[in-house]
């Protein structure tokens, strides 16, 4: 822009002298000869000094709206600077407000820390060796009691435990036990200790809030029961109460064969029962009330396939004894002969004597007759069960089966040869055998008229042919017993030696 004023001045002075010159040397020609050129040069100075103010006017303008904008703009930068000033004043302000806050609160924190710090500590230490808030035993509040009192009542309340009876209802019967008898250990230690010092390992904060929030534990008994002593009275229960299964059954009538179907029965479930009886003696009931059970059963099913005793077709062997009928000995032989009528073995089966006619008891139907006690006859219950035995060993070496346990008697007996009597001691000589055979056994008895007839019925494939013969080789006192085989043309096929008897 000052550059064009320079412009602009510069060729206002090259007019004016432009002027002066010829103003000097030819004004007078110019004036006089060339009026038209003149008038133009006028015309044209007029238009160039407008256009110049013009331009000056422009410039001018241009000049102030600059520093109108640049002022504007200084103005702006100074109201931004203010306010950046006064924002930042006012952010410390607020910061040191924020930083005394700050410092209030803590002080403030610390001081609610320090007396919250002695509260807890204060609190706990109250219970260092006393029981914390809601502790009951057995529902018996036993919070704020010290260690001798705790004791004490763990006492009290195991002796009022002690007084219940564990009462025990089978069927339509009920059975009583004392608890003090059943119960073996109470483990009262473990119990003091756990409600003594359960929070022992606790931080303070930890036992701080259980002291406060006063939460009810409910501590029992460890009881321990004697499982041998609960397991002979459910026996005797058991005995009282259970329902027999009746297995499936093979009915011999002379030579008709009949299958009786079995029939389901119940038996005393020992194991859950026990293990009921043990929850109820560790519940907190017990301390106030009776143990009162229900015994549970389970259905006691036959055990034989009656398909398997279909296969029971044939009599395999047969042994006959006389005996002289009426009187106690007669008595005797016919209910033990009675009582294995019927019985079936499967293959595998072990046969027990004792366990099939005893007890030889009065109380078991038996009688006193002559026995043989040590060489002798003497008065006893049950004199000639031993004949049966002796019938029945004969039967089941002519069925080919050897015998598992035998002993003949101290005295020979005159029913059977020496050598093939089996004789019954209970509770110290039995007699045994198993069937060896792939088929079952059905033992079938007959008494009548002094005749003692046992049979064993099996299936017609069960001896292979084969017809077994014992035979017992007396001398002197002693006697070896044999075992013989033969096939169906006679030929011996087999030839065993049983054992040795010696008689008094």
């Amino acid at each position: 822009m000052d550059k064009e004023k320079d412009d602009f001045n510069k060729s206002s002075k090259e007019v004016d002298g432009f002027e002066e010159v010829n103003s000097s040397k030819d004004t007078e020609n110019k004036f006089n000869n060339k009026d038209e050129s003149y008038n133009e040069i006028s015309e044209n100075q007029v238009k160039e000094n407008d256009i110049n103010n013009e331009l000056e006017i422009d410039m001018n303008r241009e000049m102030i709206d600059f520093y109108k904008d640049k002022n504007k703009d200084e103005d702006i930068k100074k109201i931004e600077n203010n306010e950046k000033e006064e924002v930042e004043e006012q952010e410390q302000e607020e910061g040191n407000n924020k930083r005394k806050t700050s410092k209030i609160i803590i002080g403030i924190l610390a001081l609610i820390f320090i007396v919250s710090a002695i509260i807890i500590n204060s609190t706990v230490s109250k219970y260092n060796n006393v029981v914390y808030p809601g502790a009951y035993i057995y529902g018996e509040d036993v919070s704020k009691l010290n260690k001798d009192e705790l004791n004490l009542k763990i006492i009290n309340i195991k002796e009022e435990i002690n007084k219940r009876k564990i009462k025990i209802s089978a069927k339509e019967n009920m059975y009583e036990m004392n608890m003090k008898d059943v119960t073996e250990n109470y483990n009262e230690n473990k119990l003091y200790d756990e409600i003594l010092y359960q929070y022992k390992d606790k931080n303070i904060l930890e036992k701080f809030i259980t002291i406060v929030s006063k939460k009810r534990v409910d501590y029992v008994f460890d009881i321990e029961v004697n499982k041998k002593l609960l397991e002979q009275k459910l026996e005797d229960i058991s005995k009282d109460t259970n329902k027999k299964c009746e297995e499936v059954k093979v009915i011999i009538n002379g030579e008709d064969i009949q299958i009786k179907e079995g029939q389901k029965g119940l038996k005393l479930d020992n194991k859950n029962t026990i293990s009921d009886i043990e929850k109820n003696i560790k519940e907190k009931s017990v301390y106030s009330s009776d143990v009162n059970i229900s015994c549970k059963y389970v259905d006691d099913n036959p055990k034989i396939d009656m398909k398997e005793l279909s296969k029971v077709n044939h009599k395999i062997s047969t042994y006959t004894t006389t005996y002289s009928p009426g009187g106690g000995r007669g008595s005797n032989v016919e209910i033990a002969a009675k009582k294995i009528d019927d019985m079936l073995l499967m293959p595998g089966d072990e046969f027990s004597y004792q366990e099939s006619v005893g007890p030889v008891t009065q109380s078991n139907g038996y009688t006193y007759a002559p026995v043989i006690s040590n060489g002798e006859l003497v008065q006893g219950i049950g004199g000639g069960v031993c004949q049966v035995s002796s019938t029945l060993y004969n039967t089941q070496l002519k069925a080919g089966i050897l015998p598992t346990e035998r002993r003949n008697h101290s005295k020979a007996v005159n029913y059977v040869p020496r050598g093939l009597d089996a004789t019954l001691a209970t509770g110290s000589i039995d007699y045994k055998f198993k069937n060896t055979h792939e088929y079952p056994i059905v033992i079938n008895t007959n008494t009548g008229g002094g005749r003692l007839t046992i049979e064993f019925w099996s299936n017609e494939d069960a001896l292979k042919g084969i017809e077994y013969k014992p035979v017992g080789y007396a001398s002197g006192k002693t006697a070896n017993t044999y075992l013989y085989g033969y096939d169906k043309e006679g030929k011996q096929v087999y030839e065993k030696h049983i054992d040795t008897s010696i008689y008094r």
